[in-house]
């Protein structure tokens, strides 16, 4: 069997399910592990930061070559810029290069991000895989999806049935403890304001129903990922601030968890 993960940056996938990608590397699976926005700032040392987190997980890199936002629409490094940014410019052509690749290597199953956090380029291949094919399913984008509901926030965006309104208050309480958010807010914004604006954006109404599947990895699965994880030694300082990679990887209940979620349209069985 061939399992293609799709990962907006050179790190996101193997930040989101390291556990999973090694168990299946491990079952003699061929798991191709795909970056769709592999050029950008610093470019050069992130592949190869990938090379060596894919060596240790036993995956194979692929990288697509588009530049990041910031390179490809101009956009300033700031959140405000990255999470408010419209998808439409770049969608299509995102999914040209998806449905070449899904043609090329013929992947029995796929794996996409959520688009937990709503940055730009993850919304971008959220919505540029949706009609890739065979089996498709949907990891939650750590580390934003380690803040207190930002996985039940952006399932409401999307559509998603059955998912109860999260409390604002929470959710930006739990971002500004995230070391990510001091990184990226803005200097000189009001971060509890900016963040109240990204958890209120509009609602979608229903259209998918999900099922998720979680697993809780055993202490020694965590720590046979953590060399791959710490391959991306040039991102870790601003998303995770210098913390031990054993508990800022966890969720917001001191849980390391890796969830897939299915998607598919309100009534199809």
């Amino acid at each position: 069997m061939t399992l293609l993960v799709v990962s907006p940056h050179l790190d996101d996938a193997v930040l989101s399910v390291p556990v999973r990608l090694r168990r299946r590397a491990s079952t003699g699976d061929r798991v191709i592990l795909a970056t769709v926005f592999s050029e950008g700032a610093d470019g050069a040392r992130r592949r190869r930061e990938d090379h060596a987190a894919a060596r240790r997980l036993g995956v194979e890199p692929m990288h697509l070559g588009l530049p990041d936002a910031p390179e490809r629409r101009g956009l300033p490094r700031s959140a405000r810029a990255l999470l408010r940014a419209t998808t439409e410019p770049d969608v299509p052509n995102v999914a040209g290069l998806l449905q070449a690749l899904v043609h090329a290597v013929k992947p029995t199953e796929i794996w996409l991000p959520l688009g937990v956090g709503e940055h730009v380029d993850h919304r971008v291949v959220h919505a540029a895989g949706l009609s890739l094919a065979p089996s498709l399913a949907f990891y939650e984008d750590r580390p934003y999806a380690n803040v207190r509901h930002s996985t039940a926030a952006r399932l409401r965006r999307l559509g998603v049935v059955s998912v109860h309104r999260p409390p604002t208050s929470e959710l930006v309480a739990s971002a500004l403890r995230a070391p990510f958010a001091s990184a990226y807010l803005p200097a000189g914004e009001d971060g509890a304001a900016l963040l109240r604006e990204i958890a209120e954006l509009p609602e979608a109404p229903p259209a998918w129903t999900s099922r998720g599947d979680v697993i809780e990895p055993d202490k020694a699965e965590i720590e046979g990922v953590l060399p791959a994880v710490s391959a991306y030694a040039s991102q870790l300082p601003d998303l995770f601030g210098g913390r031990d990679l054993r508990s800022v990887l966890a969720d917001a209940d001191g849980v390391y968890r890796e969830r897939l979620h299915d998607l598919w349209p309100l009534g199809q069985p």
